[in-house]
């Protein structure tokens, strides 16, 4: 058997993992994510198609292992999201969840809830992602004293599955292979995600994420505002001092550091745009619509910097 795994499907994976766990979040505050993998068999293959996060952990003193629990919410997505697969010819194929920070294996309890998944479909598999492991390209010890593992070119993660579903909880497991499309091969497939795990960490907060995006918004067109007024009273000093020879040349300089700056805010939009895909599946009827609305501001902000410039080469 072997698992397709396009690159959407592997971004959303680490971007949802990462969301939850990364250099801005204490270790210790660090949380496992769940999510469904959707797609279809096709012979002894599975061809995943998308995979959509469904919720974090919540941590519970009572617990003596670290669980997800699934609410109402988590419920009524998951039968949205089978609904639709239905629709298109597809079904759920397996699920995934994060390790972050540990070894990338299978607990009594993952090996449960992957049993419930293969007695439906005996060739669902389970995907085990640690956010870290990508990162550092180590696997961590199992245990206290083990040894740290050095990897190379690793993305991440492993799939499973059960040997043998009649033995319930007891059953055995094994690792089974997997491709993961989109890149030239594996190492600018690492390469790239490590990068992309630090745009997840800058771009996607664990919460507030309304609140993160207008921040930086406004922060980015105030920033913006005081360049161009700053350029125009730097342009009126020179022509105060009897240097108006020297205006074009400043503005055109000017001009050119601000186009800059529009331009690396306006790849971190369209990034925050895209990083919308990554969202909980509950969370986005409510979230999607008022960031949307936010990162409009600066669209329009930035459609109308060409007049302004044009206004400034009038003045001067």
């Amino acid at each position: 058997m072997t698992v397709i795994i396009p690159k959407k499907v592997y971004q959303t994976i680490v971007a949802c993992c990462t969301r939850f766990a990364n250099k801005k979040i204490f270790e210790d505050d660090w949380l496992e994510v769940y999510g469904v993998l959707i797609g279809k068999n096709e012979g002894k293959n599975v061809l995943i198609s998308q995979a959509y996060p469904i919720c974090h952990q919540e941590k519970n003193p009572e617990d003596v292992i670290d669980k997800v629990y699934w609410n109402d919410e988590d419920y009524e997505s998951f039968s949205i999201i089978d609904d639709e697969a239905f629709n298109r010819g597809e079904f759920t194929v397996g699920w995934y969840h994060s390790h972050p920070g540990f070894k990338v294996m299978m607990s009594q309890l993952d090996v449960k809830t992957t049993l419930s998944y293969q007695q439906f479909n005996p060739q669902a598999v389970s995907l085990v992602f640690n956010p870290s492991r990508l990162v550092r390209q180590i696997e961590l010890p199992d245990k206290k004293g083990n040894p740290v593992i050095q990897l190379k070119n690793d993305p991440g993660f492993k799939i499973y599955r059960l040997d043998d579903v009649n033995r319930g909880i007891e059953a055995s497991y094994h690792e089974v292979d997997y491709e993961i499309q989109g890149y030239d091969n594996m190492e600018q497939c690492v390469k790239l995600n490590q990068k992309f795990i630090i745009d997840i960490t800058n771009l996607l907060p664990r919460n507030n994420i309304n609140e993160f995006y207008d921040k930086f918004v406004n922060e980015k067109i105030n920033d913006l505002n005081s360049r161009l007024v700053g350029t125009e009273e730097y342009l009126k000093t020179l022509v105060r001092k009897g240097e108006k020879q020297r205006t074009q040349e400043v503005l055109e300089e000017q001009i050119k550091e601000i186009r800059k700056f529009a331009a690396t805010t306006y790849m971190n939009i369209e990034m925050m745009k895209e990083f919308l895909d990554y969202l909980e599946y509950k969370e986005r009827e409510i979230i999607i619509p008022k960031v949307k609305q936010i990162l409009s501001k600066w669209d329009e902000m930035a459609t109308n910097l060409e007049k302004k410039f044009q206004e400034l080469e009038n003045k001067f």
